[in-house]
Parts: C-alpha cells; sequence; structure tokens
C-alpha cells in the first residue's frame, strides 16, 4: 500500500513538473505587449528574435501616403488613418487605389495586417467598405493589438479588358 501511494504522489509530482515546464516555456515564447520607447532596438527575447522596433523603422506616416504597387500596375494611397498616425488597438483606414494614370480603379481590395517579426497576423480582419462618392476604401477594425512593426499588404485585383490585373503594396508602420 505504501509503495502504490508513492507511486501515485511520484506520478502526480511528474505531471506537475511537466506542467509547470510547457507553462513556463509557452511564457517565455510569448509576444511581449511591451516595446522600449526610444530609437534604440528592443533587447532579444528568449527566442533571439527582437519585441518592438525602432521609431526609425517602417513608414512615416502621413495622409495621402502613395505607394507603388510591386508590379507597377495601381497605385496605393493611405488616405486617412483613425487615430493618426496608426496606433494601438483599433484602427480605420481609408485607401484609394488607382491605375499609374491617376485614374481610380474599380476592382476588389484585400489587406493582410502581420507582425514579421513576431510571425503572426491580427486576430481579426477588418470589414472593406467601398464608397462611391469618395472612390475609397475603408478599412475597419484594422486591428494593431500589440506594439511593434506590424506590415499591412493591400492586394487588389481589378478587371479589365484583357482579363484581371492584380498588384498589391505594403506599409510598414512602428505601433508604440
Amino acid at each position: 500500500m505504501a509503495r502504490q501511494r508513492f507511486r501515485s504522489v511520484r506520478r502526480l509530482l511528474r505531471c506537475a513538473t511537466f506542467g509547470l515546464t510547457i507553462g513556463a516555456a509557452s511564457t517565455l515564447c510569448a509576444c511581449s505587449s511591451k516595446a522600449p520607447k526610444s530609437d534604440q532596438p528592443a533587447t532579444a527575447g528568449a527566442s533571439g528574435s527582437s519585441v518592438g522596433c525602432r521609431a526609425s523603422d517602417g513608414d512615416s506616416y502621413a495622409p495621402g501616403l502613395e505607394k507603388a504597387g510591386s508590379a507597377d500596375r495601381f497605385i496605393f494611397t493611405l488616405v486617412s488613418s483613425t487615430p493618426a498616425p496608426p496606433a494601438l488597438d483599433d484602427n480605420v483606414f481609408v485607401v484609394r487605389v488607382s491605375d499609374t494614370d491617376g485614374k481610380v480603379v474599380d476592382g476588389t481590395l484585400s489587406v493582410a495586417l502581420e507582425m514579421p517579426e513576431h510571425g503572426h497576423p491580427s486576430p481579426k480582419q477588418p470589414e472593406i467598405r467601398f464608397d462611391p462618392e469618395s472612390a475609397a476604401f475603408t478599412l475597419e477594425p484594422m486591428r494593431l493589438f500589440m506594439v511593434g512593426l506590424w506590415r499591412i499588404t493591400f492586394a487588389f485585383e481589378a478587371s479589365v479588358a484583357e482579363g484581371s490585373r492584380t498588384d498589391s503594396a505594403v506599409f510598414e508602420f512602428c505601433i508604440d
């Protein structure tokens, strides 16, 4: 009986130790919600990757920030952000897509929000609505839920006489 009790206690201790080890490893590998408030890079975490970003990382926000698409088919304009500049938590972006001559193009816009240094996306995709009056897309909520460098990739597909044309542009913002 004493031997059986000893085995039960030993088994319980092994399970508890395993649980604590998994919990500690998960905590060490988890993303941090803190970032440095200076222009210095963040310190390395347990996995060797940095947390946060320097103020010089990414794009400098300004209303009307433009980027040519990677295929040079379209121009992507970040008309506005609320709040401005983009900040922690929910944001609203207004984006306009035009051809290289500056004419607004009819098509479908999609977006990917990710933290490249952490390797994860935003947990929520924004709703995307097109307003014909302003000829722009409103995206909300743009959920930037952690401090650090956010990569926002806009992809656009337009139907043209020759078929469909696609292009994408990347905006990056340091959220602190």
